[in-house]
């Protein structure tokens, strides 16, 4: 019994010593003196390196910050735990047919990744890689449990990804400046922002970074390669699967976002006239309950999939967006971009109809109104939707609607046009 209690006092002693050895190999000092105490990790192929996780870049946006454009988050002293993932934005996933709620409003974190020191030279920062996660700017997170740094790492790079407002709290627009919308996009703006301030703590070159992203995360990446808040930020771009150009990432129709806020103030009993009222009631509304009338916005089944989009916004200081890409030059690709896409991925869109029987039904009985709505092309007048419904079926439908579960490449190729 003894000689296990001196056994347990040494093991105790040397994990203390080997805890206190590693905390300083841990730590970071960014420029305002506050410390982040991050933690050990190890990728695929057993390179060491170094993970500091939900750092704060900007206030809660929760009460008054609400359906407002990030606030940078204060500077601070002392030692910070950086260890662990950070909730997820608020949100429902339409993908999965999800009813319950998953993450908190308290949610603008993200994580940093970096190789061990001795990889880290102090004259030569490494190149920065920033990911955006997709998820229709409705679902999803940064999180290391979704987008882990254990493959990446095996390279001399410094990884960053990070979390943003979703749905509605990340997209409700009343296309006035009480409310103008993009709050999402601007939440990437300010992950940025932080990059180039605080990387080079972590031994990374603020003058190298590049923006990657995969659907939503790859469309947001456009929108901040045609943006000017977000000029300067990023040197290059990796758009992956997605563009601005694209009818389901194209910005909402004009009138769309206002009546839509209208709707959800109806369903929370903050309908008004006056839309700073009416703003400001919603913002009273617990977290919880505003983003549990997220599924009363689907028209058809889960469809639009996509029903918080960004938004052109009333042209003002801190407009992210204020022309529509489609209707503007194009302003600032001249970065270096690599893309690509990948085959079948319509079924996102095609999977859910064809494989349910009342589903497919359905769509084939009504498949010009379904169709001009899951591509988003319903705001046209009924003359220009039919016409555009036929050219869709001259190109991909030559042999008619006999698509099912066993015979469905070309519907799967028009849903991939979504």
């Amino acid at each position: 019994m003894v000689f296990n209690r001196a056994i347990i006092v040494l093991l105790l002693f040397y994990f203390s010593l080997s805890e206190s050895f590693t905390s300083e190999s841990l730590k970071v000092k960014l420029d305002h003196g506050g410390v982040l105490v991050g933690r050990h990790y190890v990728t695929i192929n057993g390179r060491h390196m170094r993970a500091f996780m939900g750092i704060p870049y900007a206030k809660p946006p929760v009460g008054d910050l609400r359906f407002r454009s990030p606030v940078a988050f204060p500077e601070w002293k002392g030692e910070r735990l950086a260890i662990k993932d950070s909730p997820e934005c608020l949100h429902i996933c339409p993908f999965i047919r999800a009813t319950e709620l998953e993450g908190q409003e308290d949610c603008l974190y993200l994580n940093v990744y970096t190789p061990p020191l001795e990889f880290i030279e102090k004259n030569k920062p490494l190149p920065v890689m920033v990911y955006i996660h997709g998820g229709g700017w409705e679902s999803g997170t940064g999180g290391d449990h979704y987008y882990g740094p254990q493959h990446i790492l095996d390279r001399n790079v410094i990884l960053v990804s990070g979390n943003y407002r979703l749905g509605p709290l990340g997209f409700l627009s009343t296309e006035t400046t009480e409310c103008p919308g993009n709050f999402g996009l601007k939440d990437q703006v300010e992950v940025l922002k932080w990059v180039q301030k605080n990387i080079a703590s972590f031994g990374g070159n603020p003058k190298s970074v590049t923006i990657f992203g995969e659907s939503a995360g790859s469309a947001s990446i456009t929108y901040h390669m045609n943006s000017e808040k977000s000029k300067g930020l990023f040197h290059r771009a990796i758009p992956q699967s997605g563009f601005f150009f694209n009818p389901w990432a194209q910005p909402a129709h004009k009138g769309e976002p206002a009546k839509k806020a209208v709707k959800l103030g109806k369903l929370l009993n903050c309908e008004n006239k006056n839309t700073k009222a009416m703003i400001d009631c919603l913002r009273k509304v617990p977290a919880q309950k505003l983003m549990s009338k997220f599924n009363d916005f689907f028209q058809w089944e889960n469809q639009p999939m996509i029903p918080f989009p960004p938004v052109v916004e009333p042209e003002h200081a801190e407009a992210f967006l204020y022309e529509h890409p489609r209707e503007t030059t194009l302003k600032s690709l001249n970065i270096p971009i690599m893309t690509g896409i990948t085959t079948g991925e319509g079924l996102l869109t095609s999977a859910p109809i064809i494989t349910c029987e009342k589903m497919l039904a359905s769509f084939k009985k009504d498949k010009n109104k379904l169709l001009a709505m899951v591509l988003n092309y319903d705001h046209w007048d009924i003359v220009k939707q039919n016409e555009i419904t036929q050219k869709l079926e001259e190109f991909y439908l030559k042999d008619g609607h006999n698509y099912d579960k066993l015979h469905h490449q070309n519907f799967t190729d028009v849903s991939f046009f979504f």
